[in-house]
C-alpha cells in the first residue's frame, strides 16, 4: 500500500519522542512546546501535500483518450432508443416516419419564407393565331399575293401564327413584346420556277440558312446561284429563322403552304442547308422522317449540341455531305462521325472531305450540275 514519506517521517518523529518521555521523565515545559509545534508543523504539511490513507487506492492513468471518449459516447447516444415523450421532454422534434428524435441543431436552418410576389402583366409574341398541337400543319391565316414565274415571292403570313405555350386567365394583363418575334412563325421566300405551269407538279427545294439571322443579301445570292436543269426545274424555298436552331413544326408549316398554293411534286422534296442550317437538316429531317426524297446538310455546326444521335432518323435517307478539315467554325470530326456512322447504318451517303478546306465552298457545290443532279435523282421512298 501507499504511504507517504511524510506519513512516514510523523510515525518515526513521534516514536522518538514517545521514547524520549519514556527514558528521561523530566522535559522541561519549553521542551514539551517546542515539541508540540514541530508536530503541528508537521500535520500541517501532510494536510497541504495530500496525504494518502492506508484505505485509499493508488490512482492509475486512464488509458482512454478523450477524443476515444467522445466516440463511445456518440455510439452511446446512438444506440440508446429514445421515445417521443422523452424527445418532447428534450426540446426535440419526433418524426413519426422514421421512429427518431430529432433536435434544431440536426435540421438545416429553414429558408426565410419569401414574399409571394404579385403577378404581373404576361408578355406574349406579336402573333395571335394558335399553331396546331405537335407536327401538324397550321393553315396561314393570310393569303399569298400573285404568283409571277420566274420570279421570287415573299410570304409572310406565318407571322402571324404563334407557336409558344402561354397560359392565360381572365385577370392576367397581356403585353404585346415585339422581341418575342421569334416564337412566330418563319417568314419566307419562294422562286418561282421559269415557265410555271399550275398544272405541272415540281420538285421543291427547301434551304435552310446560317447563322443566327437571315443574311438577305448573301442568302438570295446563293439560292439565285442554284443549278437548275432547264428540263427539271423546281421551286426553291428560303425561309428566315430568328431563333438559334431551326425548328422542324415551323419548317413543315412553311413546306405545307407552298405546298396549298403550288404545285408540288410530294415525292420531290429535297432539304439542304449550311452551317447552322446544315445542321438544321439533320434536325428536320429526323423529325420529318417521311418527308423528303434526300438532304444535303453542308459543313454543319456542332453546337449547341451533337447532332449525332438523329443519325438513326434519317440512315433512310440518301445523304450528301460536304466539310473542310480546316474549318475553324463547324467541327470537321463530328461531321465525319456522322458520315461513318451513317454509313454503318447503311445509308447511301455521299461525303465530300475538303482537304485543307475552311468554313465555305458552298457556292461551289451548289451550283454544280452532277452534284445537283444527285439529289434530283431520289425520289421518295425509293
Amino acid at each position: 500500500m501507499f504511504e507517504s514519506r511524510w506519513v512516514r517521517h510523523f510515525h518515526r518523529n513521534v516514536g522518538t519522542f514517545h521514547d524520549t518521555i519514556l527514558h528521561n521523565g523530566n522535559y522541561s515545559r519549553l521542551h514539551m512546546r517546542s515539541i508540540a509545534f514541530a508536530l503541528t508543523i508537521l500535520l500541517l504539511s501532510c494536510s497541504f501535500v495530500g496525504c494518502a490513507s492506508e484505505d485509499e487506492p493508488e490512482e492509475s492513468a486512464d488509458p482512454i483518450s478523450d477524443i476515444d471518449r467522445e466516440d463511445i459516447l456518440e455510439e452511446t447516444n446512438e444506440s440508446t432508443s429514445i421515445t417521443s415523450e422523452d424527445c418532447e421532454e428534450r426540446g426535440g422534434t419526433w418524426i413519426e416516419e422514421r421512429e427518431e428524435c430529432s433536435f434544431d441543431s440536426d435540421r438545416p436552418e429553414e429558408e426565410t419564407e419569401r414574399p409571394r410576389e404579385e403577378t404581373g402583366p404576361i408578355s406574349v409574341p406579336p402573333c395571335n393565331v394558335t399553331a396546331t398541337e405537335g407536327l401538324n400543319s397550321t393553315v396561314n391565316p393570310s393569303s399569298w399575293s400573285e404568283i409571277q414565274a420566274g420570279q421570287w415571292l415573299a410570304v409572310d403570313g406565318l407571322t402571324d401564327i404563334s407557336y409558344a405555350s402561354i397560359e392565360l386567365d381572365n385577370e392576367s394583363e397581356v403585353v404585346v413584346d415585339d422581341r418575342l418575334d421569334y416564337e412566330c412563325g418563319y417568314t419566307y421566300s419562294v422562286k418561282v420556277p421559269a415557265g410555271y405551269n399550275a398544272s405541272n407538279e415540281y420538285p421543291l427545294f427547301l434551304y435552310l440558312h446560317g447563322q443566327l439571322l437571315d443574311s438577305v443579301f448573301f442568302n438570295n445570292m446563293m439560292t439565285n446561284n442554284f443549278h437548275i436543269p432547264d428540263d427539271d426545274r423546281y421551286i426553291i424555298v428560303r425561309p428566315s429563322k430568328l431563333e438559334i436552331d431551326w425548328d422542324p413544326k415551323k419548317a413543315l408549316d412553311v413546306l405545307e403552304d407552298v405546298k396549298a398554293n403550288m404545285n408540288v411534286d410530294d415525292d420531290r422534296v429535297y432539304l439542304t442547308g449550311l452551317s447552322m442550317g446544315g445542321r438544321g437538316t439533320f434536325i428536320v429531317a429526323a423529325a420529318l422522317p417521311d418527308y423528303f426524297a434526300a438532304i444535303m446538310p453542308l459543313t454543319p455546326h456542332h453546337e449547341p449540341y451533337s447532332y449525332l444521335p438523329l443519325a438513326e432518323d434519317i440512315a433512310h435517307l440518301p445523304v450528301w455531305m460536304s466539310h473542310g478539315t480546316n474549318d475553324s467554325t463547324s467541327e470537321y470530326s463530328m461531321a465525319a462521325q456522322m458520315a461513318e456512322n451513317l454509313s454503318n447504318l447503311g445509308a447511301e451517303i455521299e461525303f465530300q472531305t475538303v482537304v485543307g478546306g475552311e468554313h465555305g465552298g458552298w457556292f461551289a457545290i451548289y451550283s454544280d450540275p452532277e452534284i445537283m443532279q444527285w439529289m434530283l435523282s431520289h425520289t421518295r421512298g425509293e
